[in-house]
């Protein structure tokens, strides 16, 4: 699992049936001083997040599979929660959805 943020989303007419009554968003893998990390990737949305969001994305092999019920389904990427804020021991939280991400 790692944190990301929501920065766009996917709109498709035609598309993998396992995809069908999804939401498709792009999401950036960030570190915990909201700086971006690797590159975007899409990522099934599980819990109505939008845009700006910040997110809890899970990548397991077969995670997606198992939570919509859909075998081999070609899911790599779910999007598990929205992230409130952040605490680490002996700090301050670190960020949360009211600030925004830069």
């Amino acid at each position: 699992m790692h944190l990301a943020v929501v920065v766009g989303k996917i709109i498709s007419t035609d598309k993998y049936p396992a995809y069908n009554e999804r939401k498709l968003l792009l999401v950036q893998t960030i570190g915990l001083d909201r700086k971006p990390m690797g590159n975007v990737t899409m990522a099934i949305d599980y819990v109505d997040a939008g845009e700006g969001d910040i997110v809890l994305v899970g990548a397991a092999p077969g995670l997606a599979s198992t939570v919509f019920g859909i075998p081999h389904a070609p899911i790599r990427e779910l999007i598990m929660g929205v992230v409130d804020r952040v605490d680490l021991e002996g700090h301050p939280a670190l960020f949360g959805n009211s600030i925004p991400v830069e």
